[in-house]
């Protein structure tokens, strides 16, 4: 059931409206050192306002829309760049058990995910943060009547305070497995790691001889396993690019205000040609992320599209464009930019994080080519 346009209007004001007031500069900050990193307050005002529901299915406890109106509400968070469990469990796990065979885990896990009640994260990359399913560092192996984990994944994010991490892992024949695990399991053990964007809470977790049940393999291993691991992967990179997308608008609206009110040699900086041009530059890649993150969107609502293509696409332009976005808003403002004190480090640091975040541009770019000129082709 989507949403009409006006419905949507609707839905962006008011996710707007209580961003602004929530998740003002002052309220980013103060997160900045929390190790919890997120408000628990807001985080109940999300699950109340049924944002973690927008685009579950209704028998399984959501509202029933679709990635289009979720989408509203990313955007929305990147605006206010603001620090939240919502990537992780309302769109991550929620897909991978949207995806899953395992109709009793399902049943078991998402109703709790969408009424808030748990949370949940993903951990799809390796040690490095490499993307590729074919470089997975978390090893797995039957265990009598279950499955042993070794390794680690690195990237994960918010998985402290989870109840539920699900984790992609691969056989030594290279079959590929998507695991539920709880993060509190003996064996388990979460290193936060240091990221340029404070605003975000990323975690390497290592797997020291972890024995699960086969009931938590969320499919049978193998192909099936891998088309989720890697539809997740496409998932997570239409996500940031979304929130990217989200931060350059309105650093961009931030920017051109500036441009007006900031008086040199007697006049706004804004009439000089190059504080114009930068502007232009800045209109031009917020709209040009626009429509990748339209078409990237349309294509996690249609079942039968390529999804890592369109993930490929989004990523390949917004990263760039949003970090660029992001720079030309620090030499627009000069001196202050730079500093602290000013909001323009928090948007660009948030840009650069989503640029890399489930795979880089470079990586996105090789699949692209490998897709249009497959191996054996002339080029």
């Amino acid at each position: 059931m989507q949403l009409s346009v006006d419905e949507r209007d609707e839905l962006r004001i008011s996710v707007r409206r209580l961003l602004e007031r929530a998740s003002s500069s002052e309220a980013v900050r103060a997160r900045l050192d929390d190790p919890v990193g997120f408000d628990a307050e807001l985080w109940g005002q999300m699950v109340e306002l049924g944002w973690l529901a927008i685009h579950v299915p209704e028998e399984h406890g959501g509202a029933g829309a679709g990635y289009a109106e979720l989408a509203i509400v990313l955007h929305e968070l990147g605006r206010q760049i603001t620090p939240s469990p919502f990537l992780a469990t309302a769109v991550l796990a929620t897909r991978a058990l949207l995806e899953a065979d395992n109709e009793a885990l399902r049943a078991e896990l998402l109703p709790a995910l969408v009424a808030g009640e748990q949370r949940a994260s993903v951990a799809v990359t390796n040690e490095h943060g490499s993307c590729d399913v074919s470089q997975l560092s978390v090893l797995w192996e039957r265990e009598g009547g279950g499955v042993r984990l070794r390794g680690t994944a690195s990237f994960a994010p918010d998985v402290v305070g989870a109840d539920t991490l699900f984790v992609a892992a691969r056989a030594a024949h290279g079959e590929v497995a998507l695991v539920a695990v709880e993060p509190t399991a003996p064996g388990v053990a979460i290193d936060p790691m240091a990221m340029i964007d404070r605003t975000r809470r990323l975690a390497r977790v290592t797997f020291d001889d972890v024995v699960v049940a086969e009931e938590q393999l969320l499919c049978d291993p193998g192909p099936r396993s891998q088309s989720v691991v890697e539809r997740l992967v496409s998932l997570g990179a239409i996500v940031v690019a979304c929130d990217a997308t989200g931060v350059a608008e309105r650093v961009m609206e931030r920017t051109a205000e500036y441009a007006k009110e900031r008086v040199q040699f007697g006049k706004p900086i804004g009439s000089f040609q190059a504080v114009k041009h930068h502007c232009a530059n800045m209109l031009v890649a917020v709209e040009g992320s626009r429509a990748a993150v339209r078409d990237a969107i349309d294509a996690l609502d249609d079942p039968g599209s390529d999804l890592p293509f369109a993930a490929a696409v989004a990523s390949s332009y917004v990263g760039p464009a949003a970090s660029g976005v992001c720079g030309l808003s620090v030499q627009v403002h000069g001196g202050i930019g730079f500093t602290w004190e000013h909001d323009a480090h928090l948007c660009l640091k948030r840009a650069k994080l989503d640029e890399a975040w489930f795979g880089t541009p470079a990586w996105h770019r090789r699949h692209l080519a490998d897709t249009v000129f497959p191996a054996g082709t002339p080029r």
